[in-house]
């Protein structure tokens, strides 16, 4: 009896040290993961701000016109001649169009059944 009581306090005590040094275990590999990831969001950062210079090294005014003028490229306005304005269309015939690309646009759905009806006029050409 104090033989297997002791067995069992032995065996208690050390399941309990394996989840001790599991829970240790597991918590170093959390931090690492946790380092890793920070690691990589401060990278990330980095070249995100690197990004946004180059975006607006890009866009600069000053940089562009140096571009244009190193290529001897001039950019002027249009002539009024070559300006083109639209005319804006009455209520009616907006709605008019409107009715035209729905129905152009219910043509188009239907269409996808075409690839079922073309095989089938094929295959009954076959026999």
């Amino acid at each position: 009896m104090r033989l297997l009581r002791l067995v069992l306090l032995l065996a208690f005590i050390t399941v309990l040290s394996l989840v001790y040094v599991h829970q240790q275990v597991e918590a170093v590999k959390l931090s690492y993961a946790i380092e890793s990831k920070e690691k990589k969001l401060k990278d990330m950062l980095d070249h995100n701000e690197s990004l946004g210079y180059n975006i607006d090294n890009l866009e600069s005014p000053s940089r562009l016109e140096k571009i244009l003028l190193a290529h001897n490229i001039e950019i002027v306005y249009p002539k009024r001649k070559n300006v083109v304005r639209m005319a804006r269309l009455t209520p009616k015939a907006e709605a008019e169009r409107r009715v035209r690309l729905g129905v152009e646009k219910g043509a188009n759905i239907l269409s996808a059944f075409d690839f079922f009806v073309g095989r089938a006029e094929a295959h009954a050409k076959e026999k």
